[in-house]
């Protein structure tokens, strides 16, 4: 293989994190890059229902376990993905959730630790020109999800990558510590590198939906919310008051794509064994600035959580209550209906009622290696808006009516 030649392997393709970083490699940080673009996802998807591009150098290709066995991943590896020996540059973006909602939260840990220790030998052995290894984590690095130990846990932001682990037994649940480890385990005495990034709250959209995905059924909301009540109608903001003035920093999917691939190909030796945290800005974007912004976006008049709001409002009930109307909004629009699954509006209903504590995160170190793309607060959302306008999920803004 030509030493200039570029292959990545994104696992995870088809979920917000890694179909971002597959669309965003066919064209940054230059469009011809990569040679090819190979995405990995548990479930088929046709390219052609995938909204990703029609490039030549795209594949993709489903059926890799990685809850397997490592011998059984490697299989699966060299019989699904051609020429596998070309990958250079290697995108982990997979997480399972398969028992998210149990109270077994050590089981999250053991899956999703298994599963990264599978891939990451698995492209070590199989991938003979790997040059670098990206792992995506995120904030609960620094514990701010570990619900069960809040009162255990101090967290003072800004958020820097260099605070210490969350000590055990309260740290014990968060799988990004053994994920780390057992990269610098696999990487000692090998010429490839490889560098953990930490996003915040992800704002994105993926045409197929998944259940950790929460901007398209806030959209579905509020625009259904003003097809029933009209342009101008008062939307209360469905969370408590901690939530709604808590400062956190948004990572739109595309800026955390764009940060891995730069950290990856253009500073590989200064990100080599380093974290990065990555988000859209500097400047915190608490929901009391967000809500308004979005709900001006839908004509509507924003109303925010008062010290009395202690929880999440229910708008789940609210959409399954007026299923009839959103029926008639899509014929009237000519949308295509969306179905939005209990595991989103639980996934959604979490993030609205726990993540109340402020945990805005530095972003000197990834600024310091010349990352510096920013978003003014709540434009990552209106960029999802626009996906939602292009597939017909909501309609265009010209469109609407009184």
């Amino acid at each position: 293989m030509a030493e200039s030649k570029k292959v990545a392997l994104v696992f995870g393709a088809s979920g917000i994190s890694g179909w971002a970083v597959t669309k965003c490699a066919l064209s940054y940080p230059t469009p011809t890059t990569f040679d090819r673009v190979i995405g990995l996802t548990n479930r088929p998807l046709p390219i052609e229902k995938s909204g990703l591009p029609h490039d030549p150098r795209l594949e993709l290709h489903c059926g890799v376990n990685l809850r397997g066995s490592l011998e059984e991943v490697m299989s699966q590896l060299q019989e699904k993905v051609p020429n596998l020996e070309e990958v250079t540059h290697v995108y982990y973006l997979a997480y399972s959730n398969a028992t998210a909602y149990s109270m077994d939260v050590m089981a999250i840990r053991e899956i999703n630790v298994g599963m990264t220790y599978n891939a990451v030998h698995a492209v070590d052995r199989l991938c003979k020109n790997l040059k670098f290894f990206v792992l995506q984590t995120g904030t609960n690095n620094y514990g701010v999800a570990v619900f069960r130990y809040q009162e255990h846990i101090e967290i003072k932001p800004p958020l820097r990558e260099d605070n210490p682990r969350i000590p055990s037994p309260w740290g014990d649940e968060i799988f990004y510590y053994g994920q780390v480890d057992l990269i610098k385990e696999a990487n000692k005495g090998k010429t490839w590198k490889w560098c953990e990034v930490r996003p915040d709250q992800i704002v994105g959209h993926v045409p197929v939906p998944t259940s950790m995905t929460y901007v398209e059924p806030l959209a579905l909301y509020l625009m259904l919310y003003r097809y029933v009540n009209g342009p101008g109608a008062t939307v209360v903001f469905p969370g408590p008051y901690t939530n709604y003035i808590h400062t956190h920093t948004p990572s739109s999917q595309d800026i955390i794509a764009r940060s891995e691939l730069y950290l990856s190909l253009e500073k590989p030796d200064q990100a080599h064994g380093e974290a990065f945290n990555t988000a859209d800005s500097t400047t915190p974007a608490p929901w009391s600035l967000v809500w308004p912004k979005m709900c001006e976006f839908f004509g509507l008049v924003a109303e925010g959580a008062s010290p009395e709001d202690k929880g999440w409002k229910g708008i789940d009930k609210w959409w399954i209550a007026h299923q009839d109307d959103y029926q008639k909004m899509c014929e009237e629009y000519g949308l295509r209906p969306r179905e939005i699954s209990e595991a989103t509006w639980i996934f959604l209903a979490a993030g609205f009622s726990f993540l109340g504590r402020d945990r805005d995160l530095c972003l000197d170190k990834i600024r310091s290696v010349g990352f510096t793309e920013e978003y003014p607060v709540a434009y990552g959302y209106f960029r999802v808006f626009d996906l939602l306008v292009q597939e017909r999920i909501i309609p265009k803004q010209e469109d609407w009516k009184n």
